[in-house]
């Protein structure tokens, strides 16, 4: 969002800077241009008024006849010549050439000669320019150096008496290749600039595009650190939950119906002893119904209870609790759960050991119910900096790809790497028709045992199962 209108911009400004360099250049061009002419105006004019004058020193010298004279200053104005492609030329009153291009000091001369078809324009241009009182005059002629054709710049007067035209010119070539030059170094100067500026936009763009991932970057490691510290809020709000509703069916429901239970024993005494009397007290069989009902009642509330939240996990530890989540799923299927000793195990938080609870919980949940599995295998392997929960199954396994990819099952999977990762643990899962094995490590640090446990109420022992 940012580069594109910087990126917009600069290429406008790029586009401005050259056209506004390229107006520039050429009014440069055309000020150099008009310069340089200028020079070269004033230059031909002195000239052709120094051959003039010397035309006319000639003819008011007397000495010789004007035939003579005529012929003499002919002869001198062939003879004058400048650089390599300078001469002069004259035309007389009917407008024909007087000078003799054999007989002038640079070779290979060609004048404009009205009576060829090649210089009848140009003659006529210089003719018409001298009778409108001299100056400038623009054609193109053969350059005697090169043979070329070139424009060329000439200067005409008129020489008073003899009503002669005098003139010369210089060609422009070399001008032209000044100006072209001129032309080729602003076109460079121009591209050069646009290079840099479109390499300064490049560079900012990166730039820009660099902070913007920079920052991308930070904000998403932001968002992550406050999605999992809400996701440890909510888990620590749910392990909450469970243990307040386990304290309440322990402290509430569990207390009313062990009471009740007492007065239908109670009864149940007091019905034995009068039959023993008079051998005729019925409702005996109703009471013993009731009872049964009664501990069925008990037996699954403390199993809810202890599922929500064991008391064993905040009294003795993760180890405990594994071992009694092992009973427990064996006695309750046909699946048989093992917990490989484990030794001593220091001390965890109470957020890494109900994390890997509810893993080995929901692991083995599903190696008895979906992998069909005959053998469950928990291992709790601890070390100085690290805890390390294995559940090794040999059910059928399953296609890890296609359930995790599919939106509606394998939640329970989710759950479980979220609830690692959530803590800076690694998660991993193995599966194969031989069986699945489910790894989760998490990281201790030094102070791993001063985290504050949940709240919670310790059942009494003599209503936990064995």
């Amino acid at each position: 969002m940012a580069t594109v209108p910087l990126g917009v911009a600069l290429i406008c400004m790029g586009i401005t800077a050259r056209h506004q360099t390229m107006a520039l250049a050429n009014e440069e061009r055309k000020l150099v241009e008009a310069a340089y002419l200028h020079s070269k105006e004033t230059e031909l004019r002195h000239y052709v008024e120094l051959a003039r004058s010397t035309i006319e020193r000639i003819a008011e010298s007397g000495d010789l006849g004007e035939a003579d004279l005529q012929a003499k200053a002919v002869q001198v104005v062939s003879r004058m010549k400048f650089g390599d492609n300078g001469y002069f030329f004259l035309y007389d009153q009917q407008g024909k050439l007087l000078v003799n291009p054999e007989q002038m000091a640079v070779a290979n001369v060609d004048l404009c000669d009205p009576d060829t078809p090649a210089g009848q324009t140009q003659a006529t241009l210089i003719l018409d320019q001298a009778k409108a009182g001299g100056g400038l005059v623009r054609y193109e002629w053969h350059k005697p150096s090169s043979q070329i054709l070139a424009p060329k710049l000439g200067y005409v007067l008129q020489v008073p008496g003899w009503n002669w035209v005098i003139g010369t010119g210089l060609y422009l070539d070399d001008v032209q290749e000044a100006l072209a030059r001129l032309d080729e170094h602003a076109k460079n100067n121009i591209a050069a600039t646009q290079r840099r500026i479109y390499l300064i936009a490049a560079l900012c763009m990166v730039l820009i595009a660099a902070a913007g991932v920079l920052l991308n970057l930070k904000d998403h490691r932001i968002s992550s650190d406050k999605l999992r510290r809400l996701a440890q809020r909510v888990v620590h709000s749910q392990e909450e939950e469970r243990a307040r509703v386990a304290r309440d069916l322990h402290d509430g429901v569990v207390q009313v119906l062990v009471s009740s239970k007492f007065l239908l024993e109670t009864a149940q005494l007091q019905h034995q002893y009068s039959a023993s009397l008079d051998g005729s007290a019925p409702g005996g069989k109703a009471l013993d119904q009731g009872l049964a009902r009664l501990n069925d009642a008990l037996t699954e509330i403390r199993r809810v209870s202890h599922g929500l939240r064991p008391a064993l996990l905040d009294d003795l530890g993760l180890p405990a609790a594994l071992a009694l989540l092992s009973e427990q799923m064996t006695q309750g299927g046909a699946s048989r759960v093992h917990l490989e000793p484990c030794g001593e195990v220091q001390p965890i938080p109470n957020s890494h050991a109900t994390a890997l609870y509810r893993v080995a919980q929901e692991a083995v949940k599903n190696a008895c119910t979906h992998a069909e599995a005959r053998d469950v295998l928990l291992s709790l392997l601890t070390g100085p900096r690290s805890i390390t929960l294995i559940v090794q199954d040999n059910g059928k396994g399953f296609d890890i790809q296609r359930v995790l990819a599919d939106g509606t099952s394998g939640i329970g999977l989710r759950n479980m790497r979220e609830r690692i990762e959530a803590l800076d643990g690694q998660f991993s899962i193995a599966a194969s028709r031989l069986g699945t094995r489910i790894v989760a490590t998490l990281p201790l640090r030094a102070d791993a045992g001063s985290d504050a446990a949940l709240p919670h109420s310790r059942f009494d022992s003599s209503y936990a199962p064995a």
